[in-house]
């Protein structure tokens, strides 16, 4: 099981906020420090659970620092375009309308929930995350969903997370700001057909990333063979020259496809690349969205086009596709190089 990196990212980003020197928090993980930062990436459930100790153990006030860090995601700015969606909602039923669904924004596999029960103001449902195998990574979830209504100009909810057993109970019959402001407010249909399009793009993403995660570990996994062997060899006169060849052929060639070798660097240039393009696809779908059957002068459309950061989106767009497309193409071209060395 994975989680995502927008809870790393919105530890890092407060404690950064409150001039906490970051390196030791840094140094507990194998990840680079721009993968711990990407709310589009995922890490290992038990590394997030350790990530997380070591956060209490360098906190001064860490009996409250995770309930902090989750009911200040609305401010923090921390999970990706998820935050610019939320803040769309009309109300806090439209957020959990899928549980399942935006459970997986934060768990990956998707959980399958059981006795779900959902009413006007309250969800409940028992997913397979114990509190008890996991209890920081579920104290900061369950502090950051009781954020959720604050996108919508409400109050905090009120959540309980016992071992498997989750509920979400938030406040009822109170105005929200779209209510307060007719002008502004989006159909549910419309914000689902945006939801849907920013999971067909982040999705895609997460999945790239989890991919190269898993040729990351293989990779680590044979150096360490590999210098084991060397070490090794270099103690005894009786090499095992012949079987080096053989271990490097195993790890290259897949079962089912040619595992291909990509430079770390051009990897991560096409990462970041993406992640981009994924952000200014999904948010120039919200624009034009909301412009269709609307006056384009209209102050609500305005206030949707300086919400999505239109102009930054649209003059960087281009270069953007440009650059990943170059980047591919070197890429493809390395690899090609590699496989006939």
């Amino acid at each position: 099981m994975l989680f995502s990196c927008k809870i790393s990212s919105a530890v890092l980003t407060y404690l950064e906020r409150q001039g906490e020197d970051l390196s030791p928090l840094l140094e507990c993980t194998e990840l680079p420090e721009e993968f711990v930062r990407d709310p589009s990436y995922w890490m290992k459930a038990a590394d997030m659970e350790t990530f997380l100790l070591q956060v209490l153990r360098l906190s001064r006030d860490e009996d409250l620092i995770l309930q902090k860090i989750g009911h200040m995601a609305p401010t923090l700015y921390s999970w990706g375009v998820l935050d610019s969606v939320l803040r769309m909602m009309p109300k806090p039923q439209e957020i959990f309308a899928q549980p399942q669904r935006f459970l997986s924004y934060f768990i990956s596999p998707e959980p399958p929930l059981e006795s779900l029960v959902k009413t006007k103001d309250s969800v409940a449902f028992d997913l397979p995350v114990s509190t008890e195998l996991y209890p920081l990574v579920t104290a900061y979830l369950r502090a950051a969903f009781e954020s959720l209504p604050v996108y919508v100009g409400q109050p905090l909810a009120q959540c309980t997370w016992n071992d498997i057993h989750f509920s979400l109970h938030w406040a009822s019959e109170q105005a929200t700001m779209f209510q307060e402001d007719p002008g502004h407010q989006i159909s549910p249909e419309l914000l689902r057909s945006v939801v849907a399009e920013l999971e067909k793009h982040q999705k895609d993403l997460e999945q790239k990333n989890r991919d190269l995660q898993q040729h990351n570990e293989q990779l680590l996994s044979t150096q360490k063979n590999l210098e084991n062997r060397v070490h090794g060899q270099a103690r005894s006169e009786t090499s095992s020259e012949a079987t080096l060849p053989q271990e490097i052929s195993a790890v290259f060639d897949q079962p089912v496809h040619r595992l291909e070798f990509i430079h770390e660097s051009s990897i991560e240039s096409l990462r970041q690349n993406l992640s981009k393009l994924t952000d200014y696809m999904v948010r120039a779908q919200q624009l034009i969205t909301l412009i269709v059957g609307q006056d384009r002068m209209k102050p609500g459309v305005k206030e949707a086009m300086r919400r999505t950061d239109w102009e930054r989106v649209k003059n960087q767009f281009p270069a953007t596709v440009e650059e990943s497309r170059q980047i591919l193409e070197k890429t493809k071209k390395q690899n090609e190089e590699s496989i006939h060395v």
